[in-house]
């Protein structure tokens, strides 16, 4: 049985904090749907059926951002990046399989959909220069910073 917490994504922390609110409200949630889950075959989890958000990491290297997205089932074929000013998109779709009818399903839970996620840019890049690779269901996009992003190297003169 996955718990309520489960179900959304995480920002990871190096901090913790003494008191986590977050995981407080997933307590909460878990200890009300509990009673549900108990008198009824309903789940929490369908209430996000059909919601799907890519986590992902970005960092910054000295002459470009790399984003990194979590994909799995998706083909590449898929996945669609686009860049408009200052702004990543990302768009993706999964089409459900012909549903066979004979089929005495006891689950049915994978997901099945469409996905957009926009990913602001803290500053420009070379829109031309981007590259994305795929492996393994994890998306890895390269975004070179543009020759204004870059840092410059000021020498001072003297007077």
């Amino acid at each position: 049985m996955m718990a309520f917490g489960q179900l959304l994504p995480r920002r990871r922390s190096r901090v913790t904090d003494v008191v986590n609110p977050r995981r407080e409200m997933e307590k909460m949630f878990d200890h009300f749907f509990k009673n549900f889950r108990d008198l009824t075959d309903w789940e929490p989890q369908s209430l996000f059926r059909g919601a799907t958000f890519p986590s992902i990491d970005m960092y910054e290297e000295k002459d470009k951002y790399v984003m990194k997205a979590e994909v799995p089932g998706f083909e590449k074929e898929n996945i669609k990046i686009s860049m408009t000013d200052q702004t990543l998109q990302l768009r993706g779709e999964i089409k459900q399989e012909e549903e066979k009818q004979e089929r005495n399903y006891h689950y049915n839970e994978r997901y099945y959909g469409s996905f957009v996620r926009e990913i602001a840019l803290p500053s420009a890049v070379n829109a031309d220069q981007i590259r994305a690779a795929f492996k393994n269901g994890i998306l890895t996009v390269e975004l070179p910073k543009s020759k204004e992003a870059l840092p410059k190297e000021i020498k001072i003169e003297e007077k």
